[in-house]
Parts: C-alpha cells; structure tokens; sequence
C-alpha cells in the first residue's frame, strides 16, 4: 500500500476511516467490485462500523475482514439471507443488485447482527485461495522444470487450503488481445482458469511438469471438508465474483480427489524444516501467492535467510507473485546467494499479467 501510515493496524478511528476510503477508491475498482466500492465509502463515514472492524486481529486488512465477515453470515442462511442486504449479493440472491443504494441496508444489517460480525472479526483472518493465481505460477514453474530437469518438489507458504498446490491438475487458457493464445493442461478439467496476457512473450510452457511432493504451510491451514471453513474461503471472495466461488468449489472437489500435504504452523519457522525433508532428487520449488504481507518484516527476513541458507545445499527457486502493485518474480538461490528478476506485473488475481518478455 503506497501510503505512509499502517494501512493493515489503523490505531484511530481516522485512520480506519482512510484504510476504508483507500479501499473503496482503489482495490475494490481494481478487482471490479461495485459494491464494496459502494460499501466502504459508506462504512468510512460511520464510526460505530468503524469501531467494529477494528477489533479483528493484529495484521489482518480490516475492509477484507469486515466484508467477509458480512459475506460469511449471508452465505448462512436464515435468518441473515433473508435481510434485505441479501438482494445486493448476487452469490446470494442468484440475481442481478436491486436499484437502490446498499447503504442503508448494510447499516440496519451490522447494528442487527452486530453480536455475531463482531465474534467473527475478532477471530477471523484473510486466506483467500485465489486459484487463477495459478496462472501465474505456471510459467515460472515451467521455468524451474526446463532449467533443473528434474521433477518438482513444491512448498507453498501461506497455503490456505492448498488448492494451488495441484497447479497442474487444471485447465489453462491464456487470451492476448481477445483471442486465445496459449493453452496448457487436461482438455477435461474441472477447473479452467483464463487470464489476458500482455506486454512481452509469457516464459514458454513446459510440455508437462511431473510434481512428486505438494506441501503446504499455514498459521490456520483450511479444511475444503468442512462446511464452515468452506464457507469461509467463498466469503472473502467479492460478491460479484460469480465465477470465482465456481472455481473454488470445483477446486475444492479436485482436492478431495487428490489431497495434499498441509501442516500448521509459522511458514517462517517450517519453511527450513520442510525443505530438508523435500526429496532430494527434485526440484525444490517455494512460492507464495499475496501472502508475505501477513508474516511481517521479520517473518520476511527469516524466510530470505532460511532459502539463502538451505541453498548451500541444494538450489532453491522462489516464486511469489506479491507486493502493491503486485509482481511476478523468480528468486534462484544457489550456494548461498540469491539473484531475484522480475517477470511480470500482474493483477493480484491473475486477471492479466503483463509480461517483460
């Protein structure tokens, strides 16, 4: 965030107010929400909301926490779908917004509902699995196989749920200026995530990428069995996002087919641990999708001195697609020494992706 003050922990009700402002004026156009744009200007000028969202937890984006929070309650079920607010909800309701501003149900909504926005704040945190981002890990992972000739062994740090550990289980279709370009994976798949390419020539695609180890590492990993959690992941994704709430259930139903590994845990602390188990005879691949924010600048510092470390011993390539604005990058460590290039800047959503080439 391009700002100066603690866009993540506001310690005024002015500064919850501007974190929200900033939020309606430039994230929620970015990734095509009207109506959290609508929502946060509106949650911006009212104090009592304010106060609400920020009782969630130290680091967390409050606009994300709160908006979810709402989102989860109406994704319930009676009595919460059956508020008029509900109606602005297109994941919701089935059906296009009604014409009438959304402000004033959302106000009568919160102080309705206030007890249980309230305990859901205070306990909950963002871990949205965004599976298209995906799609901008497969041409760095391509990389890594071309250049180490061996199979992949992955480690997603920020894991979620790990849905983006079975990158290769879907369906890809890359557009250029409206046409299709560049196809990858199963005709058959159940998940097909499309993004626009720009700018230079994308990282050519391997022909096929064998991934003999998926491990993933989350403060609070995400149970895709459990109705609630499930529940949780549709909620921090934007109402109008009809398609994203497919994909992450047909995500979802891949990951019961074929599970992956996920540990709880401090991914600074395990990501050390998880690399000397990794099979040797691989490729060891560490990525992180929109997630670093939430470990902190030492949390950061420790991953950095851990890859640097264990590349002594083996080569370590990192993928993240992170930062404001966000960038896709490849960090290849050897011998103790990192060389990071920037790839590409990207919709933090994997949208587009606007290659160097």
């Amino acid at each position: 965030m391009a700002s100066s003050f603690d866009y993540l922990n506001p310690p005024d009700l002015a500064s919850a107010s501007r974190a929200f402002h900033i939020f309606a004026r430039l994230e929620a156009p970015e990734l095509d929400s009207p109506l959290y744009t609508e929502l946060c200007y509106a949650i911006s000028e009212d104090d009592r909301i304010l106060e609400i969202a920020m009782q969630k937890q130290h680091g967390q984006p409050a606009p994300n926490v709160l908006l979810a929070a709402i989102q989860y309650l109406l994704l319930s079920g009676a009595p919460y779908a059956a508020h008029p607010l509900a109606a602005h909800y297109p994941i919701v309701s089935g059906a296009e917004r009604p014409l009438r501003p959304a402000a004033p149900d959302l106000r009568d909504f919160v102080q309705r509902y206030e007890p249980d926005l309230v305990q859901l704040v205070q306990t909950r945190g963002t871990q949205t699995n965004v599976v298209r981002r995906c799609s901008a890990l497969l041409p760095m992972l391509s990389l890594a196989a071309r250049e180490s000739g061996q199979p992949l062994a992955l480690i997603d740090l920020g894991a979620s749920a790990g849905v983006n550990l079975n990158f290769d289980r879907y369906r890809y279709e890359y557009t250029r200026g409206g046409a299709l370009s560049t196809q990858w994976g199963n005709p058959d798949a159940a998940v097909v995530l499309q993004s626009e390419v720009r700018g230079g020539a994308m990282p050519e695609l391997a022909a096929g990428i064998e991934v003999v180890s998926r491990v993933g590492v989350d403060i609070n990993p995400i149970d895709l069995t459990d109705a609630e959690q499930l529940r949780w992941l549709q909620a921090l994704i934007w109402p109008e996002h009809v398609g994203r709430h497919q994909l992450l259930l047909s995500a979802a139903d891949e990951l019961e087919r074929s599970p992956v590994t996920l540990h709880r845990g401090d991914a600074a602390v395990y990501v050390g641990p998880l690399i000397d188990v990794a099979p040797i005879d691989a490729a060891l691949v560490v990525y992180s999708t929109i997630a670093l924010y939430q470990f902190g600048e030492a949390g950061r510092a420790k991953v950095e001195r851990t890859l640097r470390q264990k590349s002594r011993r083996r080569p370590i390539w990192f993928v993240t697609l992170e930062g404001s604005p966000s960038q896709v990058t490849l960090t290849r460590y050897r011998n103790g020494e990192g060389e990071r290039q920037v790839y590409a800047d990207a919709s933090p959503h994997a949208w587009w992706i606007n290659w160097a080439g």
